[in-house]
């Protein structure tokens, strides 16, 4: 599938034909028992995107948001695609260091946060001469210079801007960072939008943009999208500009930390129609939620679950089947340098083994030689897929080179991920080329065995790193958020024997009260490394 080219494929020229079109007082936005409806949404961001201009923000500077899932954050995205700058996101539990890294790599010259993160900007305004505009999103923020978001988005001309916009206005996403320094992966927005529509929960594709209108203007149900995740990783800000362009809803989670009830009460509140989550970090606790109060939650309207980011447990779907039989539960493949690696679809019919899934249209097999594997020949090697792509990631030509790749003749991403091909051309992911451990010159993939514990009676989580050894180069050790008690290395291993070849076992298991998890669900496996050195030191 090529992208369209054409301006009206622009992202913001969308959005706002999209807001000419729907009901005005359809709802955008909910947050709590705030709601933002389309109207709103269209002209505040308006007034957001002239204001950014007004200070002086030249088309393609970066804008870097520090927030947590907030409308203000949805309205400052959606103003700088209006006014052709580029949003820059940031992970919230960052250091100060940690953030000046990521923005002095940007090259950020403007910062939306919120009024808890004060002091923290303080602190980078001292590092970061460059980031001249400061706007807080909920308040007076710190220092005389910061602007309020309240007053640019109620003040001012709301009208459509009227500037020329081209199909590839860039989208600029960092990556976690969870094995190295985060990393800025540029996405052309014409490309972006043509990775959304490659899903197999597209119903159907409009070829014009005024077909895609009459599509918006005939659904009499149109979306509504929960993203479990912060709006500041990936997948979370993904799902809501997919409704959002599609005319529907975004439903926003107002605790400060994931609580399963919550989501399930804003779900029956406002009917979502589909939540996304990354991985069982978040199902678990949904699922504990349901068997806590089986029958508690009106969720008719919900249609889909979809996860993205990490492998969701084939026992978890099935125990969300159980209460709500009438789900769609799709796994989405991809990296931040490359959407639409492929799709696992669970229904009550249709049971999908974990890590398992169907390529997406565009993906392919690459050999360790670096040669593309034919189609229909099974095998294992690296996951890769062809354009619509990114450009590559922001100002590091040495990285997109090693990643964004020219094999016979046609552009590649190859993110780093391992899979085995099966004859029937479906796959198995294996695991990240990063995070492979080699014990014993045997290849040991972390999700394998992470997968495997979290199966086992009283592990409700886990994460798996190699550990430097004299005899074996690495040993398997494994991190378990199970409670207070120790855990019995034998009768896990017991427990381990049916899914995990002997080499795969980990040697030890250290309980910890808390997972170095992101709020996105990804491990930390740096921290996690640290950790489990920390603690075998006395052995």
């Amino acid at each position: 599938m090529s992208a369209p080219t054409d301006a009206q494929w622009n992202l913001a020229n969308i959005l706002d034909a999209v807001a000419s079109r729907v009901p005005p007082d359809r709802p955008a936005i909910v947050h709590g028992p705030h709601v933002v409806s389309w109207q709103a949404l269209d002209q505040r961001s308006n007034r957001v995107a002239r204001a950014l201009l007004a200070a002086g923000h030249q088309s393609g500077e970066r804008v870097a948001f520090l927030s947590r899932n907030h409308p203000g954050y949805i309205e400052g995205f959606i103003a700088c695609l209006k006014s052709r700058l580029i949003h820059v996101n940031l992970n919230y539990r960052y250091t100060v260091d940690e953030l000046a890294g990521v923005l002095e790599d940007a090259g950020a010259t403007a910062l939306l946060y919120q009024a808890e993160y004060a002091s923290t900007v303080a602190a980078l305004v001292d590092k970061l001469p460059a980031l001249r505009t400061r706007v807080c999103l909920d308040g007076a923020g710190q220092g005389e210079a910061t602007a309020r978001f309240q007053d640019w988005a109620a003040d001012g001309d709301a009208s459509p801007l009227g500037i020329q916009r081209e199909a590839r206005d860039p989208l600029l996403l960092y990556t976690g960072g969870t094995t190295g320094r985060p990393k800025g992966v540029i996405w052309p927005g014409h490309h972006y939008r043509a990775c959304q529509q490659e899903s197999p929960l597209v119903a159907r594709r409009a070829t014009s943009l005024a077909e895609h209108l009459d599509l918006i203007a005939a659904n009499p149900s149109p979306g509504r999208v929960l993203p479990a995740c912060p709006l500041m990783h990936g997948a979370g800000i993904s799902s809501t500009l997919a409704e959002l362009l599609n005319g529907g809803t975004a439903l926003l989670l107002a605790e400060r930390s994931f609580s399963a009830h919550e989501l399930w009460q804003l779900a029956e509140r406002e009917r979502a129609s589909r939540i996304l989550i990354v991985g069982d970090v978040f199902a678990r606790p949904m699922l504990a939620a349901l068997d806590e109060a089986p029958g508690r939650y009106d969720l008719s309207a919900l249609k889909v679950i979809s996860s993205a980011g990490l492998m969701w447990s084939e026992e978890v779907k099935a125990g969300l089947l159980r209460h709500l039989p009438w789900l769609v539960l799709a796994d989405i493949y991809g990296a931040s340098e490359a959407a639409g690696l492929g799709y696992a679809i669970t229904t009550r019919e249709r049971s999908t083994p974990t890590g398992c899934f169907q390529p997406g249209p565009q993906t392919v097999l690459i050999d360790d030689d670096g040669r593309l594997v034919p189609a229909d020949q099974p095998g294992e090697g690296w996951l890769a897929r062809g354009e619509p792509l990114p450009e590559g990631y922001f100002g590091d030509p040495k990285k997109t080179a090693e990643v964004f790749r020219m094999i016979d003749g046609q552009r590649y991403s190859v993110p780093g991920d391992r899979v085995r091909r099966h004859p029937d051309g479906s796959m198995q992911l294996l695991g990240r080329g990063s995070l492979v451990i080699n014990s014993g010159g045997e290849k040991i993939y972390v999700e394998e065995v992470e997968e495997a514990l979290k199966r086992l009676p009283g592990v409700h989580d886990a994460l798996v790193v190699g550990v430097p050894d004299e005899r074996w180069g690495n040993v398997i050790v494994a991190l378990l958020q199970a409670g207070s008690t120790t855990p019995d290395g034998a009768a896990l291993r017991s427990g381990l024997t049916p899914y995990l070849a002997g080499y795969k076992m980990p040697k030890h298991f250290i309980a910890v009260d808390r997972l170095p998890r992101a709020d996105t669900g990804k491990g930390d496996y740096r921290l996690a490394r640290e950790m489990a050195q920390q603690a075998l030191a006395p052995a």
